[in-house]
């Protein structure tokens, strides 16, 4: 399966309604940028770093990374120096890059060499000294436990504004469009999400699960993105206790720290012990 294909799963008419941007236009962007990726030399597994690009750059750009088979670092922390030390991408595209310009010349087909598996590396996410390594079934299992979570379709429409510096960003406003085939708009959505209003609420950090109206949806980058929904797991995942997990379980759990140390400490019994 070629990489953004790995994610459309539906396939509704529109990814960003408000740009009017398809899901068709998305899948040929992606090409373009594949090729792009290739004509420098990137290979498939090849690490690219990308930085904050103008919306919805990142998240083209995510899909294209993908359909070369390479693999997308991402930072939480903004700190460049030690993902790119520890991550050690092939190429780091900043901010001052002027991307869907670079890519206009280049076919909207690109035959691969190599079609990305759902067990391959994805993305790196670096955050707080930390690179946690997911694979494309992490991201899709996670995306597809979401979905579920919020009872989203593709005969909906959803809105989400998150930088492109979260796991919540990579399921969330990346993925979940494409995947549910539910668009995004601002303009009267069906369901909102956000840090402190809407629908449903995102908690980046917390102390314990606890049942909230609206629900939060509580996130863990360990278990990819997100853990649960107020205190319920979301599908596929399992925890060893609902008000404060230390332990998880699933399908969502990365496939391990860049640090082999951290990864011994962590990894026992079939589980991911949280640190």
């Amino acid at each position: 399966m070629k990489g953004v294909r790995l994610y459309r799963a539906r396939g509704g008419p529109d990814y960003i309604a408000d740009n009017k941007l398809t899901s068709d236009n998305i899948y040929s962007m992606a090409q373009q940028t594949a090729n792009w990726l290739f004509s420098m030399g990137i290979t498939p597994n090849d690490r690219i770093l990308a930085e904050k690009l103008p919306f919805p750059q990142n998240e083209i750009l995510a899909f294209g990374i993908w359909t070369l088979g390479a693999s997308m670092i991402l930072t939480g922390d903004n700190n460049i120096q030690e993902a790119t030390q520890y991550g050690s991408p092939s190429l780091v595209i900043n901010n001052k890059l002027d991307y869907f310009e670079k890519i206009k010349k280049f076919p909207t087909t690109y035959n691969p060499d190599y079609k990305p598996l759902l067990a391959d590396e994805a993305m790196v996410f670096w955050n707080d000294g930390k690179g946690i390594k997911l694979s494309h079934y992490n991201l899709l299992v996670n995306t597809n436990g979401i979905q579920h979570a919020i009872d989203l379709y593709e005969n909906q429409t959803f809105h989400v504004s998150l930088e492109p510096k979260s796991m919540a960003w990579v399921i969330l406003q990346a993925i979940l469009p494409l995947y549910s085939g539910a668009p995004l708009t601002a303009k009267d959505p069906d369901i909102c999400l956000g840090e402190n209003e809407g629908n449903f609420l995102i908690k980046f950090q917390w102390e314990q699960l606890e049942e909230t109206n609206p629900p939060t949806l509580f996130m863990l980058n360990e278990n990819t993105a997100f853990i649960s929904m107020n205190k319920t797991p979301i599908h596929l995942s399992g925890m060893n206790n609902t008000n404060k997990p230390t332990e998880i379980t699933g399908h969502s759990v990365m496939m391990g720290y860049l640090d082999d140390e951290l990864n011994k400490k962590v990894f026992k019994n079939d589980s991911l012990n949280i640190i």
